[in-house]
């Protein structure tokens, strides 16, 4: 990059991309205290209705409640006394196959691993309560109406151009460039770093009004209902709000859709099982389904997250909730790097952290989605005897044991892990199991830090602000001063936090616990650290 700086924006961190990844980004930086830019596209947030994410998941929701905004989502979500559902049947008007109950939110306990629930809340719905938060704190620079066209970088910075919809190019200059610009992410094209992985089918979407549907008692009060015919599981209809808003998803198969040749109308009548019930086509998005991940998310000072980095089947809702946690683990680097503490070492920390956990979680969805596209032994669901009764008892029952993993998940949610993080000291202690429905509170380095209630009400997980924290458990007499001091002399935010309640005590298993920033744990030990300047500069990545 050579020459006077001549461009129409200058920013620490320029963010392409306004979809709930961009946005929470923005506000996980606004959090920090660290000013951004956001450059999206459309002329603003949510200004289609959009057939995607509704599932904000547990670790989703502990963000959430970082940022000041739990209560918020639960408001606009899904109805709390609607059941979650899922029904496998013949159509809306069909056969009852089966069902896996889900207790409606208002009835399902908090699991006791978390402070929050899962929550459901249409995308159209939380993109909007993201950008007012970014909105209210008062740091990011939104601007809508720019498209992403190319980007240069030097060791100093990088130069983005961005295009307005009347076609002046607008020059940005960044430390930072971050691409949320989605699977078919421009910025990942322009750095030429492959998008590694499998195809599954090609599927189409369509947002849909229903304004008076009174279903069968059996089948009434479902989320989501798993179409089946003699062929297999053709189509999921899932209700986006609760109410009078459902996404159809028409499964495909290897070919690209042409919208032309689809009778979207013909197929929602045929996932109904009538032809008088009303309704209102919004939308209808042909989409590719796939497990794909970039080759690597980042290329010097710019870096990739969410869909931009990877691509999961919905089956599990694990895509958007990966990419917030993208975000989480992006934001406090960013912010160290920002605010000068931080080590070039955070960004090469960055790709080898989420880029595994986004494979893993890639890999659960794909399983879910095979659970449910298997086809053999479905010839007689479709029959009114007692043949086709004998056949949809059996396939019922079989989809409830495969999908089993997609609809409890919470070892995919809490589980995840940093190791070989250049940025987490290791001790040495065997990793937990990493079951996709089970999860096992652990504060071994490169673990999410467990959660337990204290006697004041509080979470531990409200114990960590926007800097390092550390714990020191039921040990008042260990000297850390040596370690405060190190932190102190290189500007790291380090807070010490004396805990000696005999729940925390246990569940955390050492005297002296280090939580990063986002959550997980940095370094543990019994004692203090022989070298605390040593392992201060491995924990912020200038090592």
């Amino acid at each position: 990059m050579t020459g006077p700086a001549v461009g129409n924006i200058e920013t620490p961190v320029l963010i392409v991309g306004g979809g709930p990844v961009g946005l929470a980004l923005a506000l996980d930086l606004a959090y920090r205290g660290v000013r951004c830019t956001l450059a999206e596209r459309d002329p603003g947030t949510a200004t289609v209705l959009l057939a995607k994410a509704n599932g904000l998941h547990e670790r989703t929701m502990e963000m959430c409640r970082r940022w000041g905004i739990a209560e918020q989502v639960a408001e606009v979500g899904f109805p709390a006394d609607h059941p979650g559902d899922t029904v496998y049947a013949t159509a809306l008007f069909g056969h009852l196959i089966g069902r896996t109950q889900i207790p409606a939110t208002r009835d399902r306990p908090t699991p006791d691993s978390t402070p929050e629930k899962r929550q459901r809340c249409p995308q159209y719905e939380f993109d909007p309560l993201l950008a007012r938060a970014v909105r209210e704190r008062g740091l990011t620079d939104i601007r809508y109406g720019l498209t992403f066209e190319r980007l240069d970088q030097d060791s100093r910075g990088v130069r983005a151009v961005l295009r307005r919809e009347t076609g002046q190019r607008v020059e940005a200059r960044a430390r930072y460039l971050i691409g949320c610009d989605g699977a078919g992410s421009t910025v990942r094209r322009q750095l030429g770093v492959p998008f590694e992985g499998t195809l599954l089918d090609y599927s189409v979407s369509a947002m849909i009004r229903i304004p008076a549907m009174t279903l069968p008692a059996e089948l009434d009060a479902g989320e989501r209902y798993i179409l089946i015919s003699s062929d297999g599981a053709w189509c999921v209809f899932t209700s986006v709000d609760g109410r009078t808003m459902w996404r159809i998803t028409v499964v495909g198969g290897q070919q690209r859709e042409n919208l032309d040749e689809i009778d979207m109308p013909e197929a929602i009548r045929r996932a109904i099982g009538r032809d008088d019930i009303p309704f209102e086509i919004l939308r209808v998005v042909p989409w590719r389904r796939s497990q794909c991940s970039a080759a690597t998310y980042r290329m010097d000072r710019v870096l990739l997250a969410g869909d931009a980095a990877h691509t999961t089947s919905p089956t599990g809702g694990h895509g958007m909730n990966t990419g917030i946690g993208d975000v989480s683990d992006l934001g406090w680097m960013l912010t160290a790097l920002v605010q000068g503490w931080g080590g070039d070492g955070l960004l090469a920390a960055y790709d080898l952290e989420r880029r595994p956990v986004a494979i893993r979680n890639g890999r659960s969805s794909t399983t879910n989605y095979q659970g449910w596209i298997k086809n053999s032994g479905y010839a007689d669901v479709l029959r009114d005897d007692a043949a086709g009764d004998a056949c949809r008892r059996r396939i019922g029952s079989q989809l409830a044991s495969s999908l089993h993993q997609e609809w409890n998940s919470l070892g995919v949610d809490l589980g995840y892990r940093y190791d070989g993080s250049p940025v987490v000291v290791g001790d040495g202690s065997p990793p937990t199991p990493d079951d996709p429905s089970q999860y096992v509170p652990t504060s071994r380095p490169g673990h999410r830090a467990p959660h337990t209630w204290l006697s004041d009400g509080r979470s531990t997980l409200d114990l960590f602000g926007p800097g390092f924290t550390l714990l020191r458990l039921d040990a008042p007499g260990e000297d850390v001063s040596a370690l405060l001091d190190a932190a102190r002399d290189r500007g790291m935010p380090l807070r010490l936090v004396d805990l000696d309640e005999p729940a925390a005590v246990k569940l955390y298993e050492r005297r002296l616990v280090l939580v990063r920033p986002d959550g997980h744990v940095a370094w543990r030990a019994d004692t203090a650290p022989g070298d605390p300047a040593a392992l201060v500069d491995v924990v912020r990545g200038a090592r």
